[in-house]
């Protein structure tokens, strides 16, 4: 040990005690010249929370068949251009009926003769010239007559073909001039001003389903979302899938839509207040999901948050957010808990 005079050794303490100090105020000038780090932030604030199903769905006409014949016969005529919309009861196509046109013709006649004989024998019954059994074998002759008629008729009609239903015509499959045989397709008939829409459920949802329940569907291929209700539930589950089917009708007054396309269905469950944020402010950590929130004294905190569902790139959040929380968006990554940070934007958010 050294030996020092009193003098000395106060000389070393005050010494000591000035260095102390000029380290000290060093370290509390470099803690005060610690940058701050920019962030963006936005304001939690609490908004409906919808609660709802997704299903993936195929688009179907309300009313749709195949026009075809039930005879094999030539076609004469064709009365529609592709893609033509229709009335019930308009002219589709004429088969070759020359041979029954003139049956009926001849049917027509013979039924007009036995007619005029019944009018005559009528009359002469009436002053007993005519015998009961030849009147009443003429009305036997017409009555045979108009059975005729009504089975050439038939035959007419199986070859004059027309739109059950209004709506539009498909692609014409054939042309003038060729023989069908029965079944041949000729061309397509769809009603497309309202359209079904077939989606499968899992069987947990029955409980949360109804007739006349609002649905919201999207086109894959469309960024455009459209309305409809719930027209029908199926009655048995899929034994394999152990799905339910599920029928909503939607709008299509501008025949946007077509038959066959692949729709995204949503199927509103229930409504709740809540916060939502952006996925972008979720950090994992093993089974543990928090955010960063910048506090009244402008320090980044971390704060573990409870989620929920997510649905166009927001997350529900079920606990751990406030009100008036301030949570960062963007330049999270770099931080400590306790770093300052200076605020470049802020939005508002649910």
């Amino acid at each position: 040990m050294l030996n020092l005079s009193p003098s000395q050794r106060l000389l070393a303490t005050a010494l000591l005690t000035i260095g102390l100090s000029a380290c000290e105020q060093k370290l509390n000038a470099s803690a005060a010249t610690i940058p701050s780090t920019p962030v963006k932030i936005i304001t939690a604030e609490e908004a409906p929370i919808v609660s709802s199903m997704e299903a993936l769905g195929t688009l179907k006409a309300l009313n749709a068949t195949t026009i075809t014949s039930s005879v094999s016969e030539k076609i004469t005529a064709l009365h529609f251009q592709d893609g033509q919309q229709v009335k019930k009861g308009d002219l589709i196509a004429t088969l070759e009926q020359e041979e029954e046109q003139a049956q009926l013709l001849a049917a027509k006649a013979e039924l007009a003769e036995h007619q005029r004989e019944i009018d005559r024998l009528g009359k002469l019954l009436q002053t007993q010239a005519a015998a009961r059994t030849e009147y009443d074998s003429r009305l036997s002759q017409r009555d045979q007559a108009k059975a005729r008629i009504a089975e050439v008729q038939a035959k007419i009609d199986e070859r004059t073909l027309r739109a059950p239903f209004s709506g539009h015509i498909g692609l014409r499959l054939v042309s003038p001039g060729a023989l069908l045989s029965p079944g041949t397709t000729i061309t397509t008939l769809d009603q497309l001003d309202i359209l079904q829409l077939d989606f499968q459920l899992p069987s947990r949802a029955i409980p949360a389903v109804q007739l006349e329940q609002s649905i919201t569907a999207t086109s894959t291929s469309r960024d455009e979302t459209i309305a409809g209700k719930i027209s029908a539930i199926d009655s048995r589950v899929d034994p394999v899938s152990r799905s339910l089917t599920v029928r909503a009708l939607v709008n299509n007054a501008d025949l946007q839509l077509k038959p066959g396309m692949l729709m995204k269905v949503e199927i509103l469950e229930s409504e709740h207040p809540g916060f939502s944020l952006p996925e972008q402010t979720l950090l994992n950590d093993q089974d543990r999901s928090y955010v960063w929130l910048v506090d009244e004294q402008g320090k980044a905190q971390q704060r573990t948050v409870s989620l929920g569902r997510r649905h166009d790139g927001l997350v529900e959040i079920r606990k751990g957010i406030s009100a008036g929380d301030r949570v960062i968006v963007e330049g999270f990554l770099m931080l400590r808990p306790g770093a300052p940070v200076s605020v470049l934007s802020q939005a508002s958010g649910s």
